[in-house]
């Protein structure tokens, strides 16, 4: 997504009507633009979805009516966050928003990915005979599966669980005034080592890379895990980790 200018309409973007929004002309469209945007000093911008609202007659909408998309903007500094307006239905040639600047699109820094074939793996005893905690992102991640009796649980506790995590915080300077939520599924086989680890809930741009960072973490996170149970039998589990990361460090989780 290519941004060449500042508009001067000050209505541009902030207003909920098709008329002032930014028409960026499909759907996924919407990120690169949002990750185009800076600051009035150039600072970083982290974005967040809100939702759609505020619907509008389109020819290239479903039954002829769009929604526009709405989105919370931050970045360091700023007293008070910024909601804007996308489009995603149609086109006009995108600007920034008055009070904001932007970057070309070759300086903007691609989201870090934990190499895949990085990630710790388990062999499960019986690939036949898997069970899952009750998570809607584990769910829509590994699709249904028996809840086990028992779920797995970290041996030397949740205190030394978290003495690790504070002992591997993220270190972005950018992370001093951001609260984020990340959630990484896991398996444990019924042996008790822990692997497979994969990102479930949703991240772009900055987010993406932190997420990326704590999953790097938690691949290796100590292995000292009680697995789950059923019917008085150690079984393979799959189980959910969620962090909320107050400027970056990571002890506040829950695991089920």
């Amino acid at each position: 997504m290519k941004l060449s200018e500042i508009s001067t309409d000050k209505n541009y973007g902030y207003e909920s009507v098709s008329k002032y929004s930014i028409k960026v002309g499909k759907i996924e469209n919407q990120v690169p633009y949002l990750m185009s945007l800076r600051g009035p000093n150039g600072e970083a911008i982290q974005h967040r979805r809100l939702g759609s609202c505020c619907s509008f007659k389109t020819k290239t909408a479903s039954f002829g009516t769009g929604f526009l998309d709405k989105y919370e903007l931050i970045y360091p500094g700023l007293s008070e966050s910024i909601i804007i307006y996308l489009n995603g239905y149609e086109f006009e040639t995108p600007k920034a928003p008055v009070g904001l600047t932007f970057i070309s699109a070759d300086k903007i820094e691609k989201p870090y990915k934990f190499p895949a074939d990085s990630i710790v793996r388990v062999k499960f005893c019986n690939e036949t005979r898997l069970y899952s905690a009750n998570e809607s992102l584990l769910k829509s991640d590994i699709g249904d599966l028996h809840i086990p009796d028992t779920e797995a649980t970290f041996e030397g506790g949740e205190e030394e669980l978290k003495r690790y995590f504070l002992d591997h915080p993220l270190t972005d300077e950018r992370l001093s005034d951001i609260v984020f939520k990340v959630s990484i599924s896991y398996a444990i086989d019924c042996n008790g080592r822990a692997g497979n680890f994969t990102i479930v809930s949703k991240a772009r741009g900055k987010l993406e890379t932190y997420a990326n960072q704590i999953l790097q973490i938690v691949n290796t996170m100590p292995q000292k895990w009680k697995p789950a149970t059923k019917s008085g039998e150690k079984v393979d589990s799959y189980q959910q980790i969620t962090f909320i990361v107050v400027r970056g460090e990571l002890t506040q989780f829950s695991y089920r």
